[in-house]
């Protein structure tokens, strides 16, 4: 089954590195069942994970599939095509997955045969030249990156353009099913669901699978053999994008049922624009629904540079659920920018679309973005990432607009900045309001840090004060608590903004 030449082997290296990749895709059941057996009935290669991809079947492969998921939930990771595909595109999608040094790629009537694999393995390990049919090194592997690639004419329809909606999840079982009964509800009905599970320990991905044969060929699916990461959980769904508009929903939120058709109407409408972004309410653990005014008092076509100059100044949208984009838009933007991606990386992403883009900006709250203890949200409030990060990113977009020549947006860094060291405050009296004095004192200090003027601000001096006393004149400390309990800027946003110069209210018919 070799390809090309093996003039060179070196039998001393050892076989199988760890651990060794095997890829199951357009198998039937009964070979599916019996190629499982054959794998973890062996004892020869031991470290080793399972990838099966399985192509919208029917006919009990799928079932197999999780039986023996079950039985090895550490070992297999699990992929489910929404609608079948050709053996390349499954065979190119798996080996994306595999996180090994060396993948086999088994499919169809394909043998798993652990000597032979084996004695290949030092084989290529020897020669950087060799290719074999269906052994190789993972980190060779070129993506196709046309099976599910840019949006087919069909699916670009003016008239119904398809929508892919992409949910990452760990651990939100607790409101996995609102969030996807939501997407069930929708109005608009060309939509796909790409769902990604990072190895949860609770009943999400049985709550998925529910959804799914509610829902039969509108769910593609994968299960990860372990916690890889937000970052590679999101790429799983990204891959099996279709549509021409995609949207990123967090698990633990919820959509309100126009807010697809809500966007892909104006979306179409001004098809120069890059994504729509609708504003949104907040919903607690309990289902407690808060609402607060929209960000500005319009809908409305913002042109991308004044956009731009916002976001120097505000995050606009806190939530990455709230914003429907254009996905071809989306893929011709580089964010590998050295800078983590997973809190702020959609930041840069929309900042760089408004570039060269004008957005739709919805007031109507057609989102319900859940805020709760165990969220993304509230674990960055804690390692003071929310203002680190926003210092960091700040002299990020900054650099990229002056690059560009938006001297708006780049001229107000050290407004910006400022803004964070009064953030910081912010934070350290909400900490020390929940009788969290370390890290309200470690808020206090970085305020400082990230903008010295700081210290003639009253409430940095009242906030001072709590820990360093200036003398028997100042205030003790339950009188600070209290004076704190009752400070506006503790509260939400009460106002709404005028939309920026040049924007263009939106019809709303």
């Amino acid at each position: 089954m070799l390809i090309m030449n093996t003039h060179s082997t070196n039998a001393s290296k050892p076989a199988t590195p760890s651990p060794l990749s095997i890829v199951i895709h357009d198998y039937d059941h009964v070979a599916l069942a019996h190629c499982l057996e054959t794998i973890f009935g062996q004892h020869q290669i031991k470290d080793l994970e399972v990838i099966i991809c399985d192509n919208a079947t029917s006919d009990g492969s799928w079932e197999i599939a999780n039986e023996w998921m079950e039985k090895h939930p550490d070992r297999i990771t699990l992929n489910r095509n929404q609608l079948p595909m050709s053996a390349v595109g499954n065979a190119d999608k798996s080996i994306q997955m595999a996180g090994g040094k060396y993948y086999v790629e088994l499919t169809r009537d394909r043998k798993f045969d652990a000597a032979y694999i084996q004695s290949v393995i030092p084989k290529l390990e020897a020669d950087p030249l060799m290719i074999h049919a269906y052994i190789g090194k993972v980190k060779d592997h070129r993506p196709l990156g046309n099976w599910n690639g840019k949006p087919s004419p069909e699916l670009k329809r003016a008239d119904n353009p398809l929508v892919s909606i992409n949910i990452h999840n760990y651990n939100y079982g607790g409101y996995l099913r609102q969030c996807l009964d939501s997407i069930a509800e929708q109005t608009y009905g060309n939509i796909e669901i790409c769902f990604s599970d990072n190895a949860s320990s609770d009943e999400s991905w049985q709550i998925a699978l529910e959804f799914s044969r509610r829902c039969p060929h509108r769910m593609s699916m994968t299960r990860n053999r372990k916690n890889l990461g937000a970052s590679r959980n999101l790429i799983n769904c990204l891959i099996h994008n279709r549509g021409k508009y995609m949207l990123m929903l967090c698990s633990d939120d919820a959509i309100q049922p126009d807010f697809v058709e809500r966007c892909v109407m104006l979306l179409e409408r001004y098809p120069d624009a890059a994504f729509a972004m609708v504003h949104r309410s907040i919903i607690d653990e309990a289902g407690c629904i808060t609402d607060e005014p929209p960000f500005y008092d319009r809908t409305c076509l913002i042109p991308g540079e004044e956009q731009a100059a916002v976001y120097m100044m505000a995050a606009v949208n806190p939530s990455i659920s709230q914003i429907l984009y254009n996905r071809e838009r989306t893929q011709v933007k580089d964010l590998a920018a050295g800078f983590n991606t997973r809190w702020f990386g959609a930041r840069v992403l929309d900042f760089t679309l408004c570039l060269d883009h004008p957005i739709v900006y919805i007031k109507e709250p057609l989102l319900l973005n859940r805020v709760h203890r165990d969220s993304d949200g509230a674990a960055i409030d804690a390692n003071l990432m929310q203002c680190t990060g926003q210092y960091v990113l700040l002299h990020q977009l900054a650099e990229i607009a002056g690059a560009h020549g938006l001297s708006r947006a780049a001229g107000r860094l050290g407004e910006a900045l400022e803004k964070v060291g009064r953030l910081c405050l912010r934070y350290c009296a909400r900490f020390l309001l929940q009788n969290e004095e370390v890290t309200a004192l470690r808020y206090l200090h970085l305020g400082q840090a990230i903008f010295p003027g700081i210290v003639a601000d009253d409430t940095f001096r009242m906030l001072h004060d709590y820990w360093y006393p200036t003398g028997a004149q100042g205030k003790t400390r339950p009188e600070i608590l209290a004076a704190l309990t009752k400070q506006a800027n503790l509260a939400l946003r009460s106002v709404s903004y005028p939309a920026p110069l040049g924007s263009i209210e939106c019809r709303t018919d």
